[in-house]
């Protein structure tokens, strides 16, 4: 029989949290949605998912530019205090697993693959889905404040590499955006996209790929292995 130690597997990995974990990004819409009209322009589905995975700074720069009403100083503060306080409240109401995501965490926890969460989500509205994951399961936790450039910059994900210890280049990230995934791989992870939205693009260097129904630690390895870092693959999984 196969022992855990025989297993390929990755140094570490990497996860998203909204959309790739948690499924949030409905609640997000609400929130999203319902500030757009308070700032006097309903808000278009290409415009949302420009904002997917996106830090509050960048979700605000698109949000504002849309309305034609730039978000600074105290109004950035006001509106992003009101996004939050939604979203935040969505949360604690309505929290659900991504399907597959807790059966791969649990795995990663079986083999003994060091597991990081990197999420653009600031550390106050993060507490809330982190608390529903476990922090346990988790060696580092980087959140969007943590950065002075969050997603689509790498410093997210090479922040997290530099407290696991890990070369990016052995490390797995797991990400549901186009934001999350270009962050990922100009860090130079190996990185699974599985787009949480219809309709987003495939992401160069990264390997798209449908869910992680069923996924274990052995496929994601599988999977990310043949992706060459920092360059564009051309097929995309089942």
């Amino acid at each position: 029989m196969t022992s855990f130690s025989e297993i390929p597997r990755p140094a570490a990995v990497c996860l998203d949290m909204d959309g790739t974990l948690v499924d949030t990004e409905r609640l997000w819409d609400v929130a999203v949605y319902e500030l757009a009209e308070h700032m006097g322009r309903p808000l278009d589905d290409s415009t949302r998912e420009r904002t997917l995975g996106n830090s509050l700074r960048g979700f605000f720069d698109i949000l504002g530019e849309y309305t034609g009403r730039p978000v600074e100083g105290e109004e950035y503060e006001r509106l992003a205090h009101r996004l939050n306080s939604r979203v935040t409240e969505l949360m604690r109401t309505d929290m659900q697993w991504q399907p597959g995501a807790e059966e791969l965490l649990e795995d990663l926890a079986r083999t003994g693959t060091r597991v990081a969460l990197v999420t653009n989500t600031e550390a106050d509205v993060a507490s809330v889905p982190l608390d529903f994951l476990r922090r346990d399961r988790f060696e580092v936790i980087v959140t969007g404040c943590m950065v002075a450039d969050p997603k689509p910059a790498p410093d997210p994900y090479l922040l997290a590499c530099r407290r696991l210890g890990v070369a990016p280049a052995d490390t797995v990230a797991v990400e549901d955006s186009v934001t999350g995934a270009t962050s990922a791989v100009a860090a130079g992870l190996r990185v699974l996209y599985v787009p949480s939205t219809d309709g987003q693009p495939d992401v160069p260097g990264a390997r798209t790929h449908s869910g992680l129904a069923g996924m274990d630690v052995a496929e994601l390895f599988s999977l990310t292995s043949g992706v060459p870092v920092g360059g564009p693959v051309g097929e995309s999984g089942a």
